[in-house]
Order: C-alpha cells, then sequence, then structure tokens
C-alpha cells in the first residue's frame, strides 16, 4: 500500500498573481493576509507539522494560493532558500506549489531546478478559452500546453486544477476540459467546483441575477465525469471540492460548497458502477433480494449520504430488496451483485 506523503502548506494568498480572477477571493480561503511569509515564520509551519505528524517516508513543503512563479526572482530564491535547511538535514524531500500556466518559462524552470521540485501545479481552470476570457484568467488554452510542454522538457511532473460551474462554461465543456489535459498525462489533478466568495466580481454578478452556481448535485455530476475521465488515463485525483474552515464559511454567497464534497462524488460514482452491473444481469435479477457485496472501508460510499444511493436503487429497481453486505474479500472501488435465492 502507497503512503501518501506529508504535505505542508505555506499560503501565500493572491502574490504574484497579475489579474483578478471573477471567482477568486485567497484571504477568504487560506484565511490569511497577501503577505509573503519570512524564512522564520517558514521554518515555524515545518516544525509544527513535523512535531504533529505521524513520520512519513515523504515529507513536501508545498506553496499554495498564490502565483508562485508569478513572484519577483528575488522572492521565489528567498522562499525556497528558507527551506533549504530542512532538505539539508533530510527531514524534507520535495517543494511543490501552484502556478499559472503563463508564468512557466524557461528562466523560471531553471531558477528553480537546482531544488527537489517534486511537482508543479497549473491553475488551468478550463481549456475553452471563451471560458478563461470570461473568468478574467488572463492566460490562454495554449498557454497550457506551452506550460506542460515545458516541464517535460525540465522533467518536473505537473499537476493540474480545473474549475466547475465557471460563467459561460457547460458540463460538456468541463469534461472536454479533463480530456485534454488527461491526454498530456499530467501526474495529478485537482477538481473544484466554482463557489461564490464574498468581495468578487461573481458575487456582484450573482447578486445581480447574471450568474448562477451549479447546484450541489450538477457539481457533483460534473465533478464525477471529470475525475473518471482522470481516473480512466492514470492520473491521480488528490483532492475534489475547496476546504474551508468554520470561521471561513462566512465568506461563501453561494455554490456547491459541502463538508465531504469527494466523499459524494465517489459515492456517485460507485452509485453508477453498481447500477451498471444490475443493468448488465438483465431481468432475472429485476426482483427479489440481492447483496451488494462491498470492500467495508467502501461501505459508506455504495450506501450514500444518508443511504441516498439505496434510497435511489430502490426507486430504480422497486422490485429488488437491497442488502449491503461487507466483505473483506473484495478490492477496494468494486462492488459484487450477489442473488439470494428464494
Amino acid at each position: 500500500m502507497t503512503v501518501s506523503p506529508l504535505v505542508i502548506p505555506i499560503f501565500i494568498p493572491h502574490s504574484g498573481c497579475p489579474h483578478q480572477c471573477v471567482f477568486c477571493n485567497q484571504t477568504a480561503i487560506t484565511g490569511q493576509k497577501a503577505t509573503l511569509p519570512d524564512a522564520a515564520r517558514v521554518a515555524e509551519i515545518i516544525d509544527t507539522y513535523l512535531a504533529h505528524s505521524m513520520p512519513r517516508p515523504q515529507v513536501e513543503v508545498a506553496f499554495f494560493g498564490g502565483n508562485f512563479l508569478g513572484l519577483a526572482p528575488g522572492q521565489i530564491s528567498d522562499l525556497l532558500e528558507s527551506v533549504r535547511p530542512f532538505l539539508n538535514t533530510g527531514v524534507v524531500h520535495g517543494i511543490r506549489f501552484s502556478t499559472r500556466p503563463d508564468t512557466v518559462t524557461k528562466d523560471r524552470l531553471k531558477q528553480i531546478g537546482t531544488f527537489p521540485v517534486s511537482l508543479v501545479e497549473l491553475g488551468v481552470q478550463s481549456m475553452d478559452d471563451q471560458v478563461l476570457a470570461q473568468a478574467n484568467r488572463g492566460h490562454t488554452r495554449n498557454d497550457t500546453c506551452r506550460a506542460m510542454d515545458l516541464l517535460d522538457s525540465f522533467h518536473m511532473n505537473a499537476g493540474v486544477q480545473i474549475m466547475a460551474g465557471l460563467p459561460g462554461d457547460t458540463r460538456e465543456g468541463v469534461i472536454q476540459t479533463a480530456q485534454v489535459l488527461a491526454d498530456m498525462h499530467p501526474k495529478t489533478a485537482r477538481i473544484y467546483p466554482a463557489l461564490v466568495l464574498k468581495n468578487t466580481l461573481l458575487a456582484r454578478w450573482y447578486q445581480n441575477g447574471t450568474y448562477q452556481p451549479l447546484t450541489l448535485d450538477q457539481a457533483v455530476d460534473i465533478s464525477g465525469r471529470a475525475y473518471g475521465v482522470f481516473n480512466q488515463a492514470g492520473v491521480t485525483v488528490i483532492r475534489m471540492g475547496v476546504h474551508m474552515s468554520d470561521a471561513q464559511m462566512g465568506s461563501i454567497l453561494a455554490g456547491p460548497w459541502h463538508p465531504a464534497f469527494g466523499h459524494l462524488v465517489l459515492s456517485r460514482i460507485l452509485y453508477r458502477k453498481t447500477i451498471r452491473k444490475i443493468q448488465a444481469l438483465g431481468t432475472t435479477m429485476l426482483s427479489g433480494s440481492i447483496q451488494l457485496r462491498i470492500h467495508p472501508s467502501e461501505e459508506s460510499r455504495l450506501r450514500g449520504d444518508r443511504n441516498s444511493n439505496l434510497h435511489r436503487m430502490k426507486k430504480k429497481f422497486p422490485g429488488i430488496d437491497f442488502r449491503v453486505w461487507p466483505d473483506p474479500a473484495m478490492a477496494i472501488d468494486q462492488v459484487k451483485i450477489v442473488k439470494i435465492p428464494v
């Protein structure tokens, strides 16, 4: 079993960003002001995480919330150098960061090339130029393609972040974005539903009725489709949904936020898989009692939030009595349909 790395987040909200995207309020999301931490603050954060976390074979420091390669060269160097003491002692093994596609250049990649950069996450959001323009992203589809090519030429791992529910986008558009990016073979992906945050242009559009966010059900459906595209291509989806603390919740005006958004998406995917298996078995399975055999760790996903999946199955197949059967012998993410003899 692969153990995930310990990722120590250091937020640089909105730093290095030349544009104010219509949906963006990084201060609200991160709960921090738009200032760069100095070396002492970086060391304090790293020490705190290391002291309160179980030992991991891989520890990475992540600069999130801003446009890392859009910072001034001296600022990039200062942040990277603040991690060097931990790299030298071997308690930290790599550095990752998020950045805009249009700031990935040969000069910037040469500057960071002496450090063990484990992942460069690109804030792609969409591969539709019209959607990008409406969101005031300030970059294009071609910028993302060039960035992916450059990272590949420097042998650096790429991650991609996409957003569902942007103004002018569609369900099919999000799926197409996922497909285009999956074909470029990034290492990881994140899928975020667009939220309406206070003090954003999107908030103004929502309040005057020119923008309508996705419902939670729509966001779960679209994110699940995008997840399937990435998963089929071997791209690891490392997050779905935005994490916000209770204190930050007051910044959300509208949109499909849920504290367990990723769980809802994976539960929907498992529901679809189960339905397809039942239908493939033919009419003999459409009455009586059947077992849904699932690994114990997957039972809650199969049942759905408040048994919602079971309720939907019963509504779809009213003649079936469904019985969930936790089975440790089952593989993760698989479900087996077993007819119970009368």
